[in-house]
């Protein structure tokens, strides 16, 4: 059977709860509109999923026994991978949004895969 280290699951888990804490974080500061069936959602759930949602990345991350530089670097990458994944999405979909074209994400899925493939070195050396 294939097994995860620990560290691994709670280290993703926290990037993953840092990414959507963000992106209700963004939701305040830009006032977005959000609609479900013609009606909208009102903002003070973000408020209170940015505050459970990074407090639960914090808990997560402060569940580590062994923090250390390796532990970080993999906190970075699964937020490049995430981030890869959401703009790899809207390169094939045809999505132009924020002034970026298609184009645009194809370039910033490039540059994501290769951070996460640099930082992704630089875990299997520090692991050596």
């Amino acid at each position: 059977m294939f097994k995860i280290k620990k560290e691994t699951v709670v280290v993703t888990t926290s990037a993953l709860l840092t990414v959507v804490a963000a992106m209700h974080l963004l939701r305040i500061i830009f006032n977005v509109d959000i609609k479900i069936n013609g009606t909208s959602l009102m903002i003070w759930p973000s408020y209170v999923a940015v505050l459970a949602l990074g407090f639960l990345a914090v808990l997560n991350l402060e569940s580590i026994e062994r923090r250390n530089k390796t532990t970080w670097i993999k906190f970075i990458m699964w937020l490049f991978v995430l981030d890869a994944i959401g703009v790899f999405y809207s390169w094939m979909s045809n999505l132009s949004y924020w002034g970026i074209s298609r184009n645009g994400f194809g370039v910033i899925t490039l540059f994501d895969v290769l951070i996460v493939i640099i930082l992704a070195t630089s875990i299997r050396k520090a692991n050596r």
